[in-house]
């Protein structure tokens, strides 16, 4: 009998189960497989951000036509095609008015939709296949006679071919983690929180009347402000004006005080789909290939910028222009030169999107907390406008399309390192805060609670962040503009990077010590840039080990490659599963063949 397992049975992991099904339905092995699914919780096919248990003021980030667990044909579905979330969720709940799939949901309600989409397949296996679901953690895989020993609650289980769908993982607390830790641990009014998952669990410790300070200012910042407000039994009433208002219930922090790099919140996610199909221009497969044949590794500033540039001030002027200079627009096709001369007449800066704030001078911290209002109240107005009403919606939004062209030559050292580091730790972030924000409802909850004197953004600016042992509370000091903060409590509303080297969890701490992973360096004559993902190979994905030898029995999929793969947080199937899939069938019908021994490949 061949085995494989499969570590972390989150919806990556769920894609390829699936896959691996499917494989063995079109074409079986002459033995039976047995497949080991492992996963942390009982709730196998989702992970913790779809946890069934969280509160249903926890959204989704994208709407619910994208998500969709049966998208694949080739080959066809083991268990036949099951019902997209949108025909799930109608099926499922009969709503009154049916899904049209722009809505966005609990992201509780899109666990259930995984974890019955999990049984589907497991209830329908094809002949041959069994699974066996293994709920704790794998803590350290080692090599066996035949194939790998998997230590996991004190029992060994043996498999021949390892899949690593970890999901996010824990890093170890560096020194500014540890000084918090401890302070608080010195004051009995003080706390610091490292992770806000389960929100309700970790948050409960946030008295009321506490003052909070909060690191981050993402998507996970929302959920924990409004497991804070909205999951202490405050309420969200509309006005008949239209504007959102907060109506407190007293269990609330006193004050919540988010900073982060920027200093600025998410900007909504426009109301509408992109009008049409949007292929791009400039910013194509074919340029970026030729300038990779010509240049070696792409620079971030010679030869991509400003090709985003002009793609973003192409789909700006394809909405603000006259019709008449739209049609000269488009007579240009792909002559980047002609473009920019009849563009010259409608300016876009998309640095300027990214920081409004830019060399402004803020005179306090209540000034900025007045801006940062303001640029609340207009980016929900240009949310409603949506991408076929607001220019900067729509040339903001192309960065999908842009992200998903980049994300072919970025890995394994497509750029230069120090255009790596630049473009996953300056640029990825800003972006990533302008389009993959939430839908408008949440950044209008953010602003009533503004209004309401809870949220509070007069220190949000990169402050220096100090402890304050006479009060026993965290003081945050923006010398810029004289502003000051102080909090009892001080949570950390962001989800860890993917950084191996420090990664927490034992598992990963045992396969770099055994050297059968390492991390991934964009290497080149001039330097480095360490990614923090896992080093693999390109198309399967094999983990390469301390010595460079690639390992042809464990693969990787999802967050530990992160940082060198991009777009690995999102609910959405790659083509890796079916490749991975069809490549470990490929190798167990091998095994019953005979076959020279191969010198292990370095890389």
């Amino acid at each position: 009998m061949h085995s494989v397992a499969i570590v972390g049975l989150g919806p990556k992991g769920l894609y390829c189960l699936e896959r691996l099904c499917a494989e063995y339905a079109a074409r079986p092995l002459r033995d039976p497989l047995h497949i080991h699914v492992f996963n942390r919780s009982a709730q196998f096919g989702t992970s913790p951000i779809y946890d069934p248990a969280e509160p249903d003021y926890i959204l989704v980030n994208v709407s619910v036509a994208e998500i969709d667990l049966w998208n694949a044909d080739d080959p066809p579905i083991a268990c036949g095609r099951g019902p997209s979330f949108v025909d799930w969720y109608n099926q499922t709940f009969a709503p009154a008015t049916p899904l049209t799939g722009d809505e966005y949901l609990a992201r509780a309600v899109v666990g259930r939709y995984l974890i019955e989409g999990f049984r589907r397949i497991v209830d329908h296996l094809p002949p041959g296949v069994t699974v066996s679901c293994h709920v704790g953690e794998v803590v350290d895989i080692r090599p066996a006679t035949r194939g790998y020993l998997l230590d996991f609650d004190g029992e060994e289980i043996r498999a021949d071919k390892v899949l690593l769908a970890t999901g996010h993982s824990r890093v170890l607390p560096g020194a500014r983690e540890t000084l918090y830790a401890s302070f608080a641990a010195r004051h009995p009014a003080a706390a610091f929180i490292p992770f806000v998952y389960p929100v309700a669990a970790s948050l409960a410790r946030v008295q009321a009347g506490a003052r909070v300070a909060m690191l981050g200012a993402g998507l996970t910042f929302i959920d924990a402000v409004l497991e804070l407000t909205e999951g202490r039994g405050g309420r969200f009433v509309r006005h008949d004006g239209g504007a959102l208002a907060y109506i407190a219930s007293g269990n609330e922090p006193r004050a919540i005080f988010p900073f982060c790099r920027s200093g600025l919140p998410m900007t909504p996610k426009a109301q509408d789909h992109p009008p049409d199909e949007r292929p791009l221009t400039f910013f194509t497969t074919t340029a970026l290939a030729e300038m990779q044949r010509r240049n070696g590794k792409l620079d971030l500033d010679r030869d991509l910028l400003p090709l985003i540039e002009l793609e973003m001030h192409l789909h700006y002027c394809r909405i603000v222009m006259t019709a008449e200079d739209r049609q000269r627009l488009e007579a240009c096709g792909n002559d980047a030169v002609a473009a920019r001369r009849v563009m010259a007449d409608y300016p876009f800066d998309f640095r300027q999107i990214l920081d409004p704030i830019g060399d402004r001078r803020l005179a306090s911290g209540g000034e900025f907390a007045s801006f940062v209002e303001h640029y609340l109240e207009e980016e929900i107005a240009r949310a409603r406008l949506g991408q076929a009403g607001s220019g900067i919606k729509s040339a903001i939004a192309i960065w999908y399309e842009v992200r998903c062209t980049l994300g072919q030559f970025l890995p394994f050292g497509g750029l230069t390192p120090e255009s790596h580091r630049k473009l996953v730790d300056h640029y990825y972030p800003r972006f990533k805060r302008v389009v993959f924000g939430p839908p408008i409802i949440n950044i209008e909850k953010l602003l009533a609670l503004v209004r309401a004197g809870l949220l509070d953004w007069s220190v949000a600016r990169s402050p220096q962040v100090t402890t304050d042992d006479d009060r026993g509370c965290f003081e945050l000091r923006c010398d810029d503009i004289a502003a000051v903060a102080r909090a009892e409590v001080l949570i950390d509303a962001r989800y860890p990077s993917n950084d191996l080297p420090r990664d927490a969890t034992p598992l990963y701490r045992n396969l770099q010590r055994r050297g059968i992973v390492r991390p991934y360096e964009n290497r080149s004559t001039d330097g480095g840039y360490n990614t923090g993902a896992i080093d693999m190979t390109e198309g399967s994905r094999f983990v390469v080990g301390r010595k460079g030898v690639v390992n042809r029995d464990i693969a990787v999929i999802g967050i530990p490659t992160e940082g060198n793969l991009v777009g690995n947080l999102t609910i959405a199937r790659d083509s890796f599963s079916g490749i991975w899939a069809a490549e470990v069938m490929r190798q167990l019908r091998a095994r019953r063949l005979p076959r020279p021994m191969q010198p292990a490949e370095v890389v």
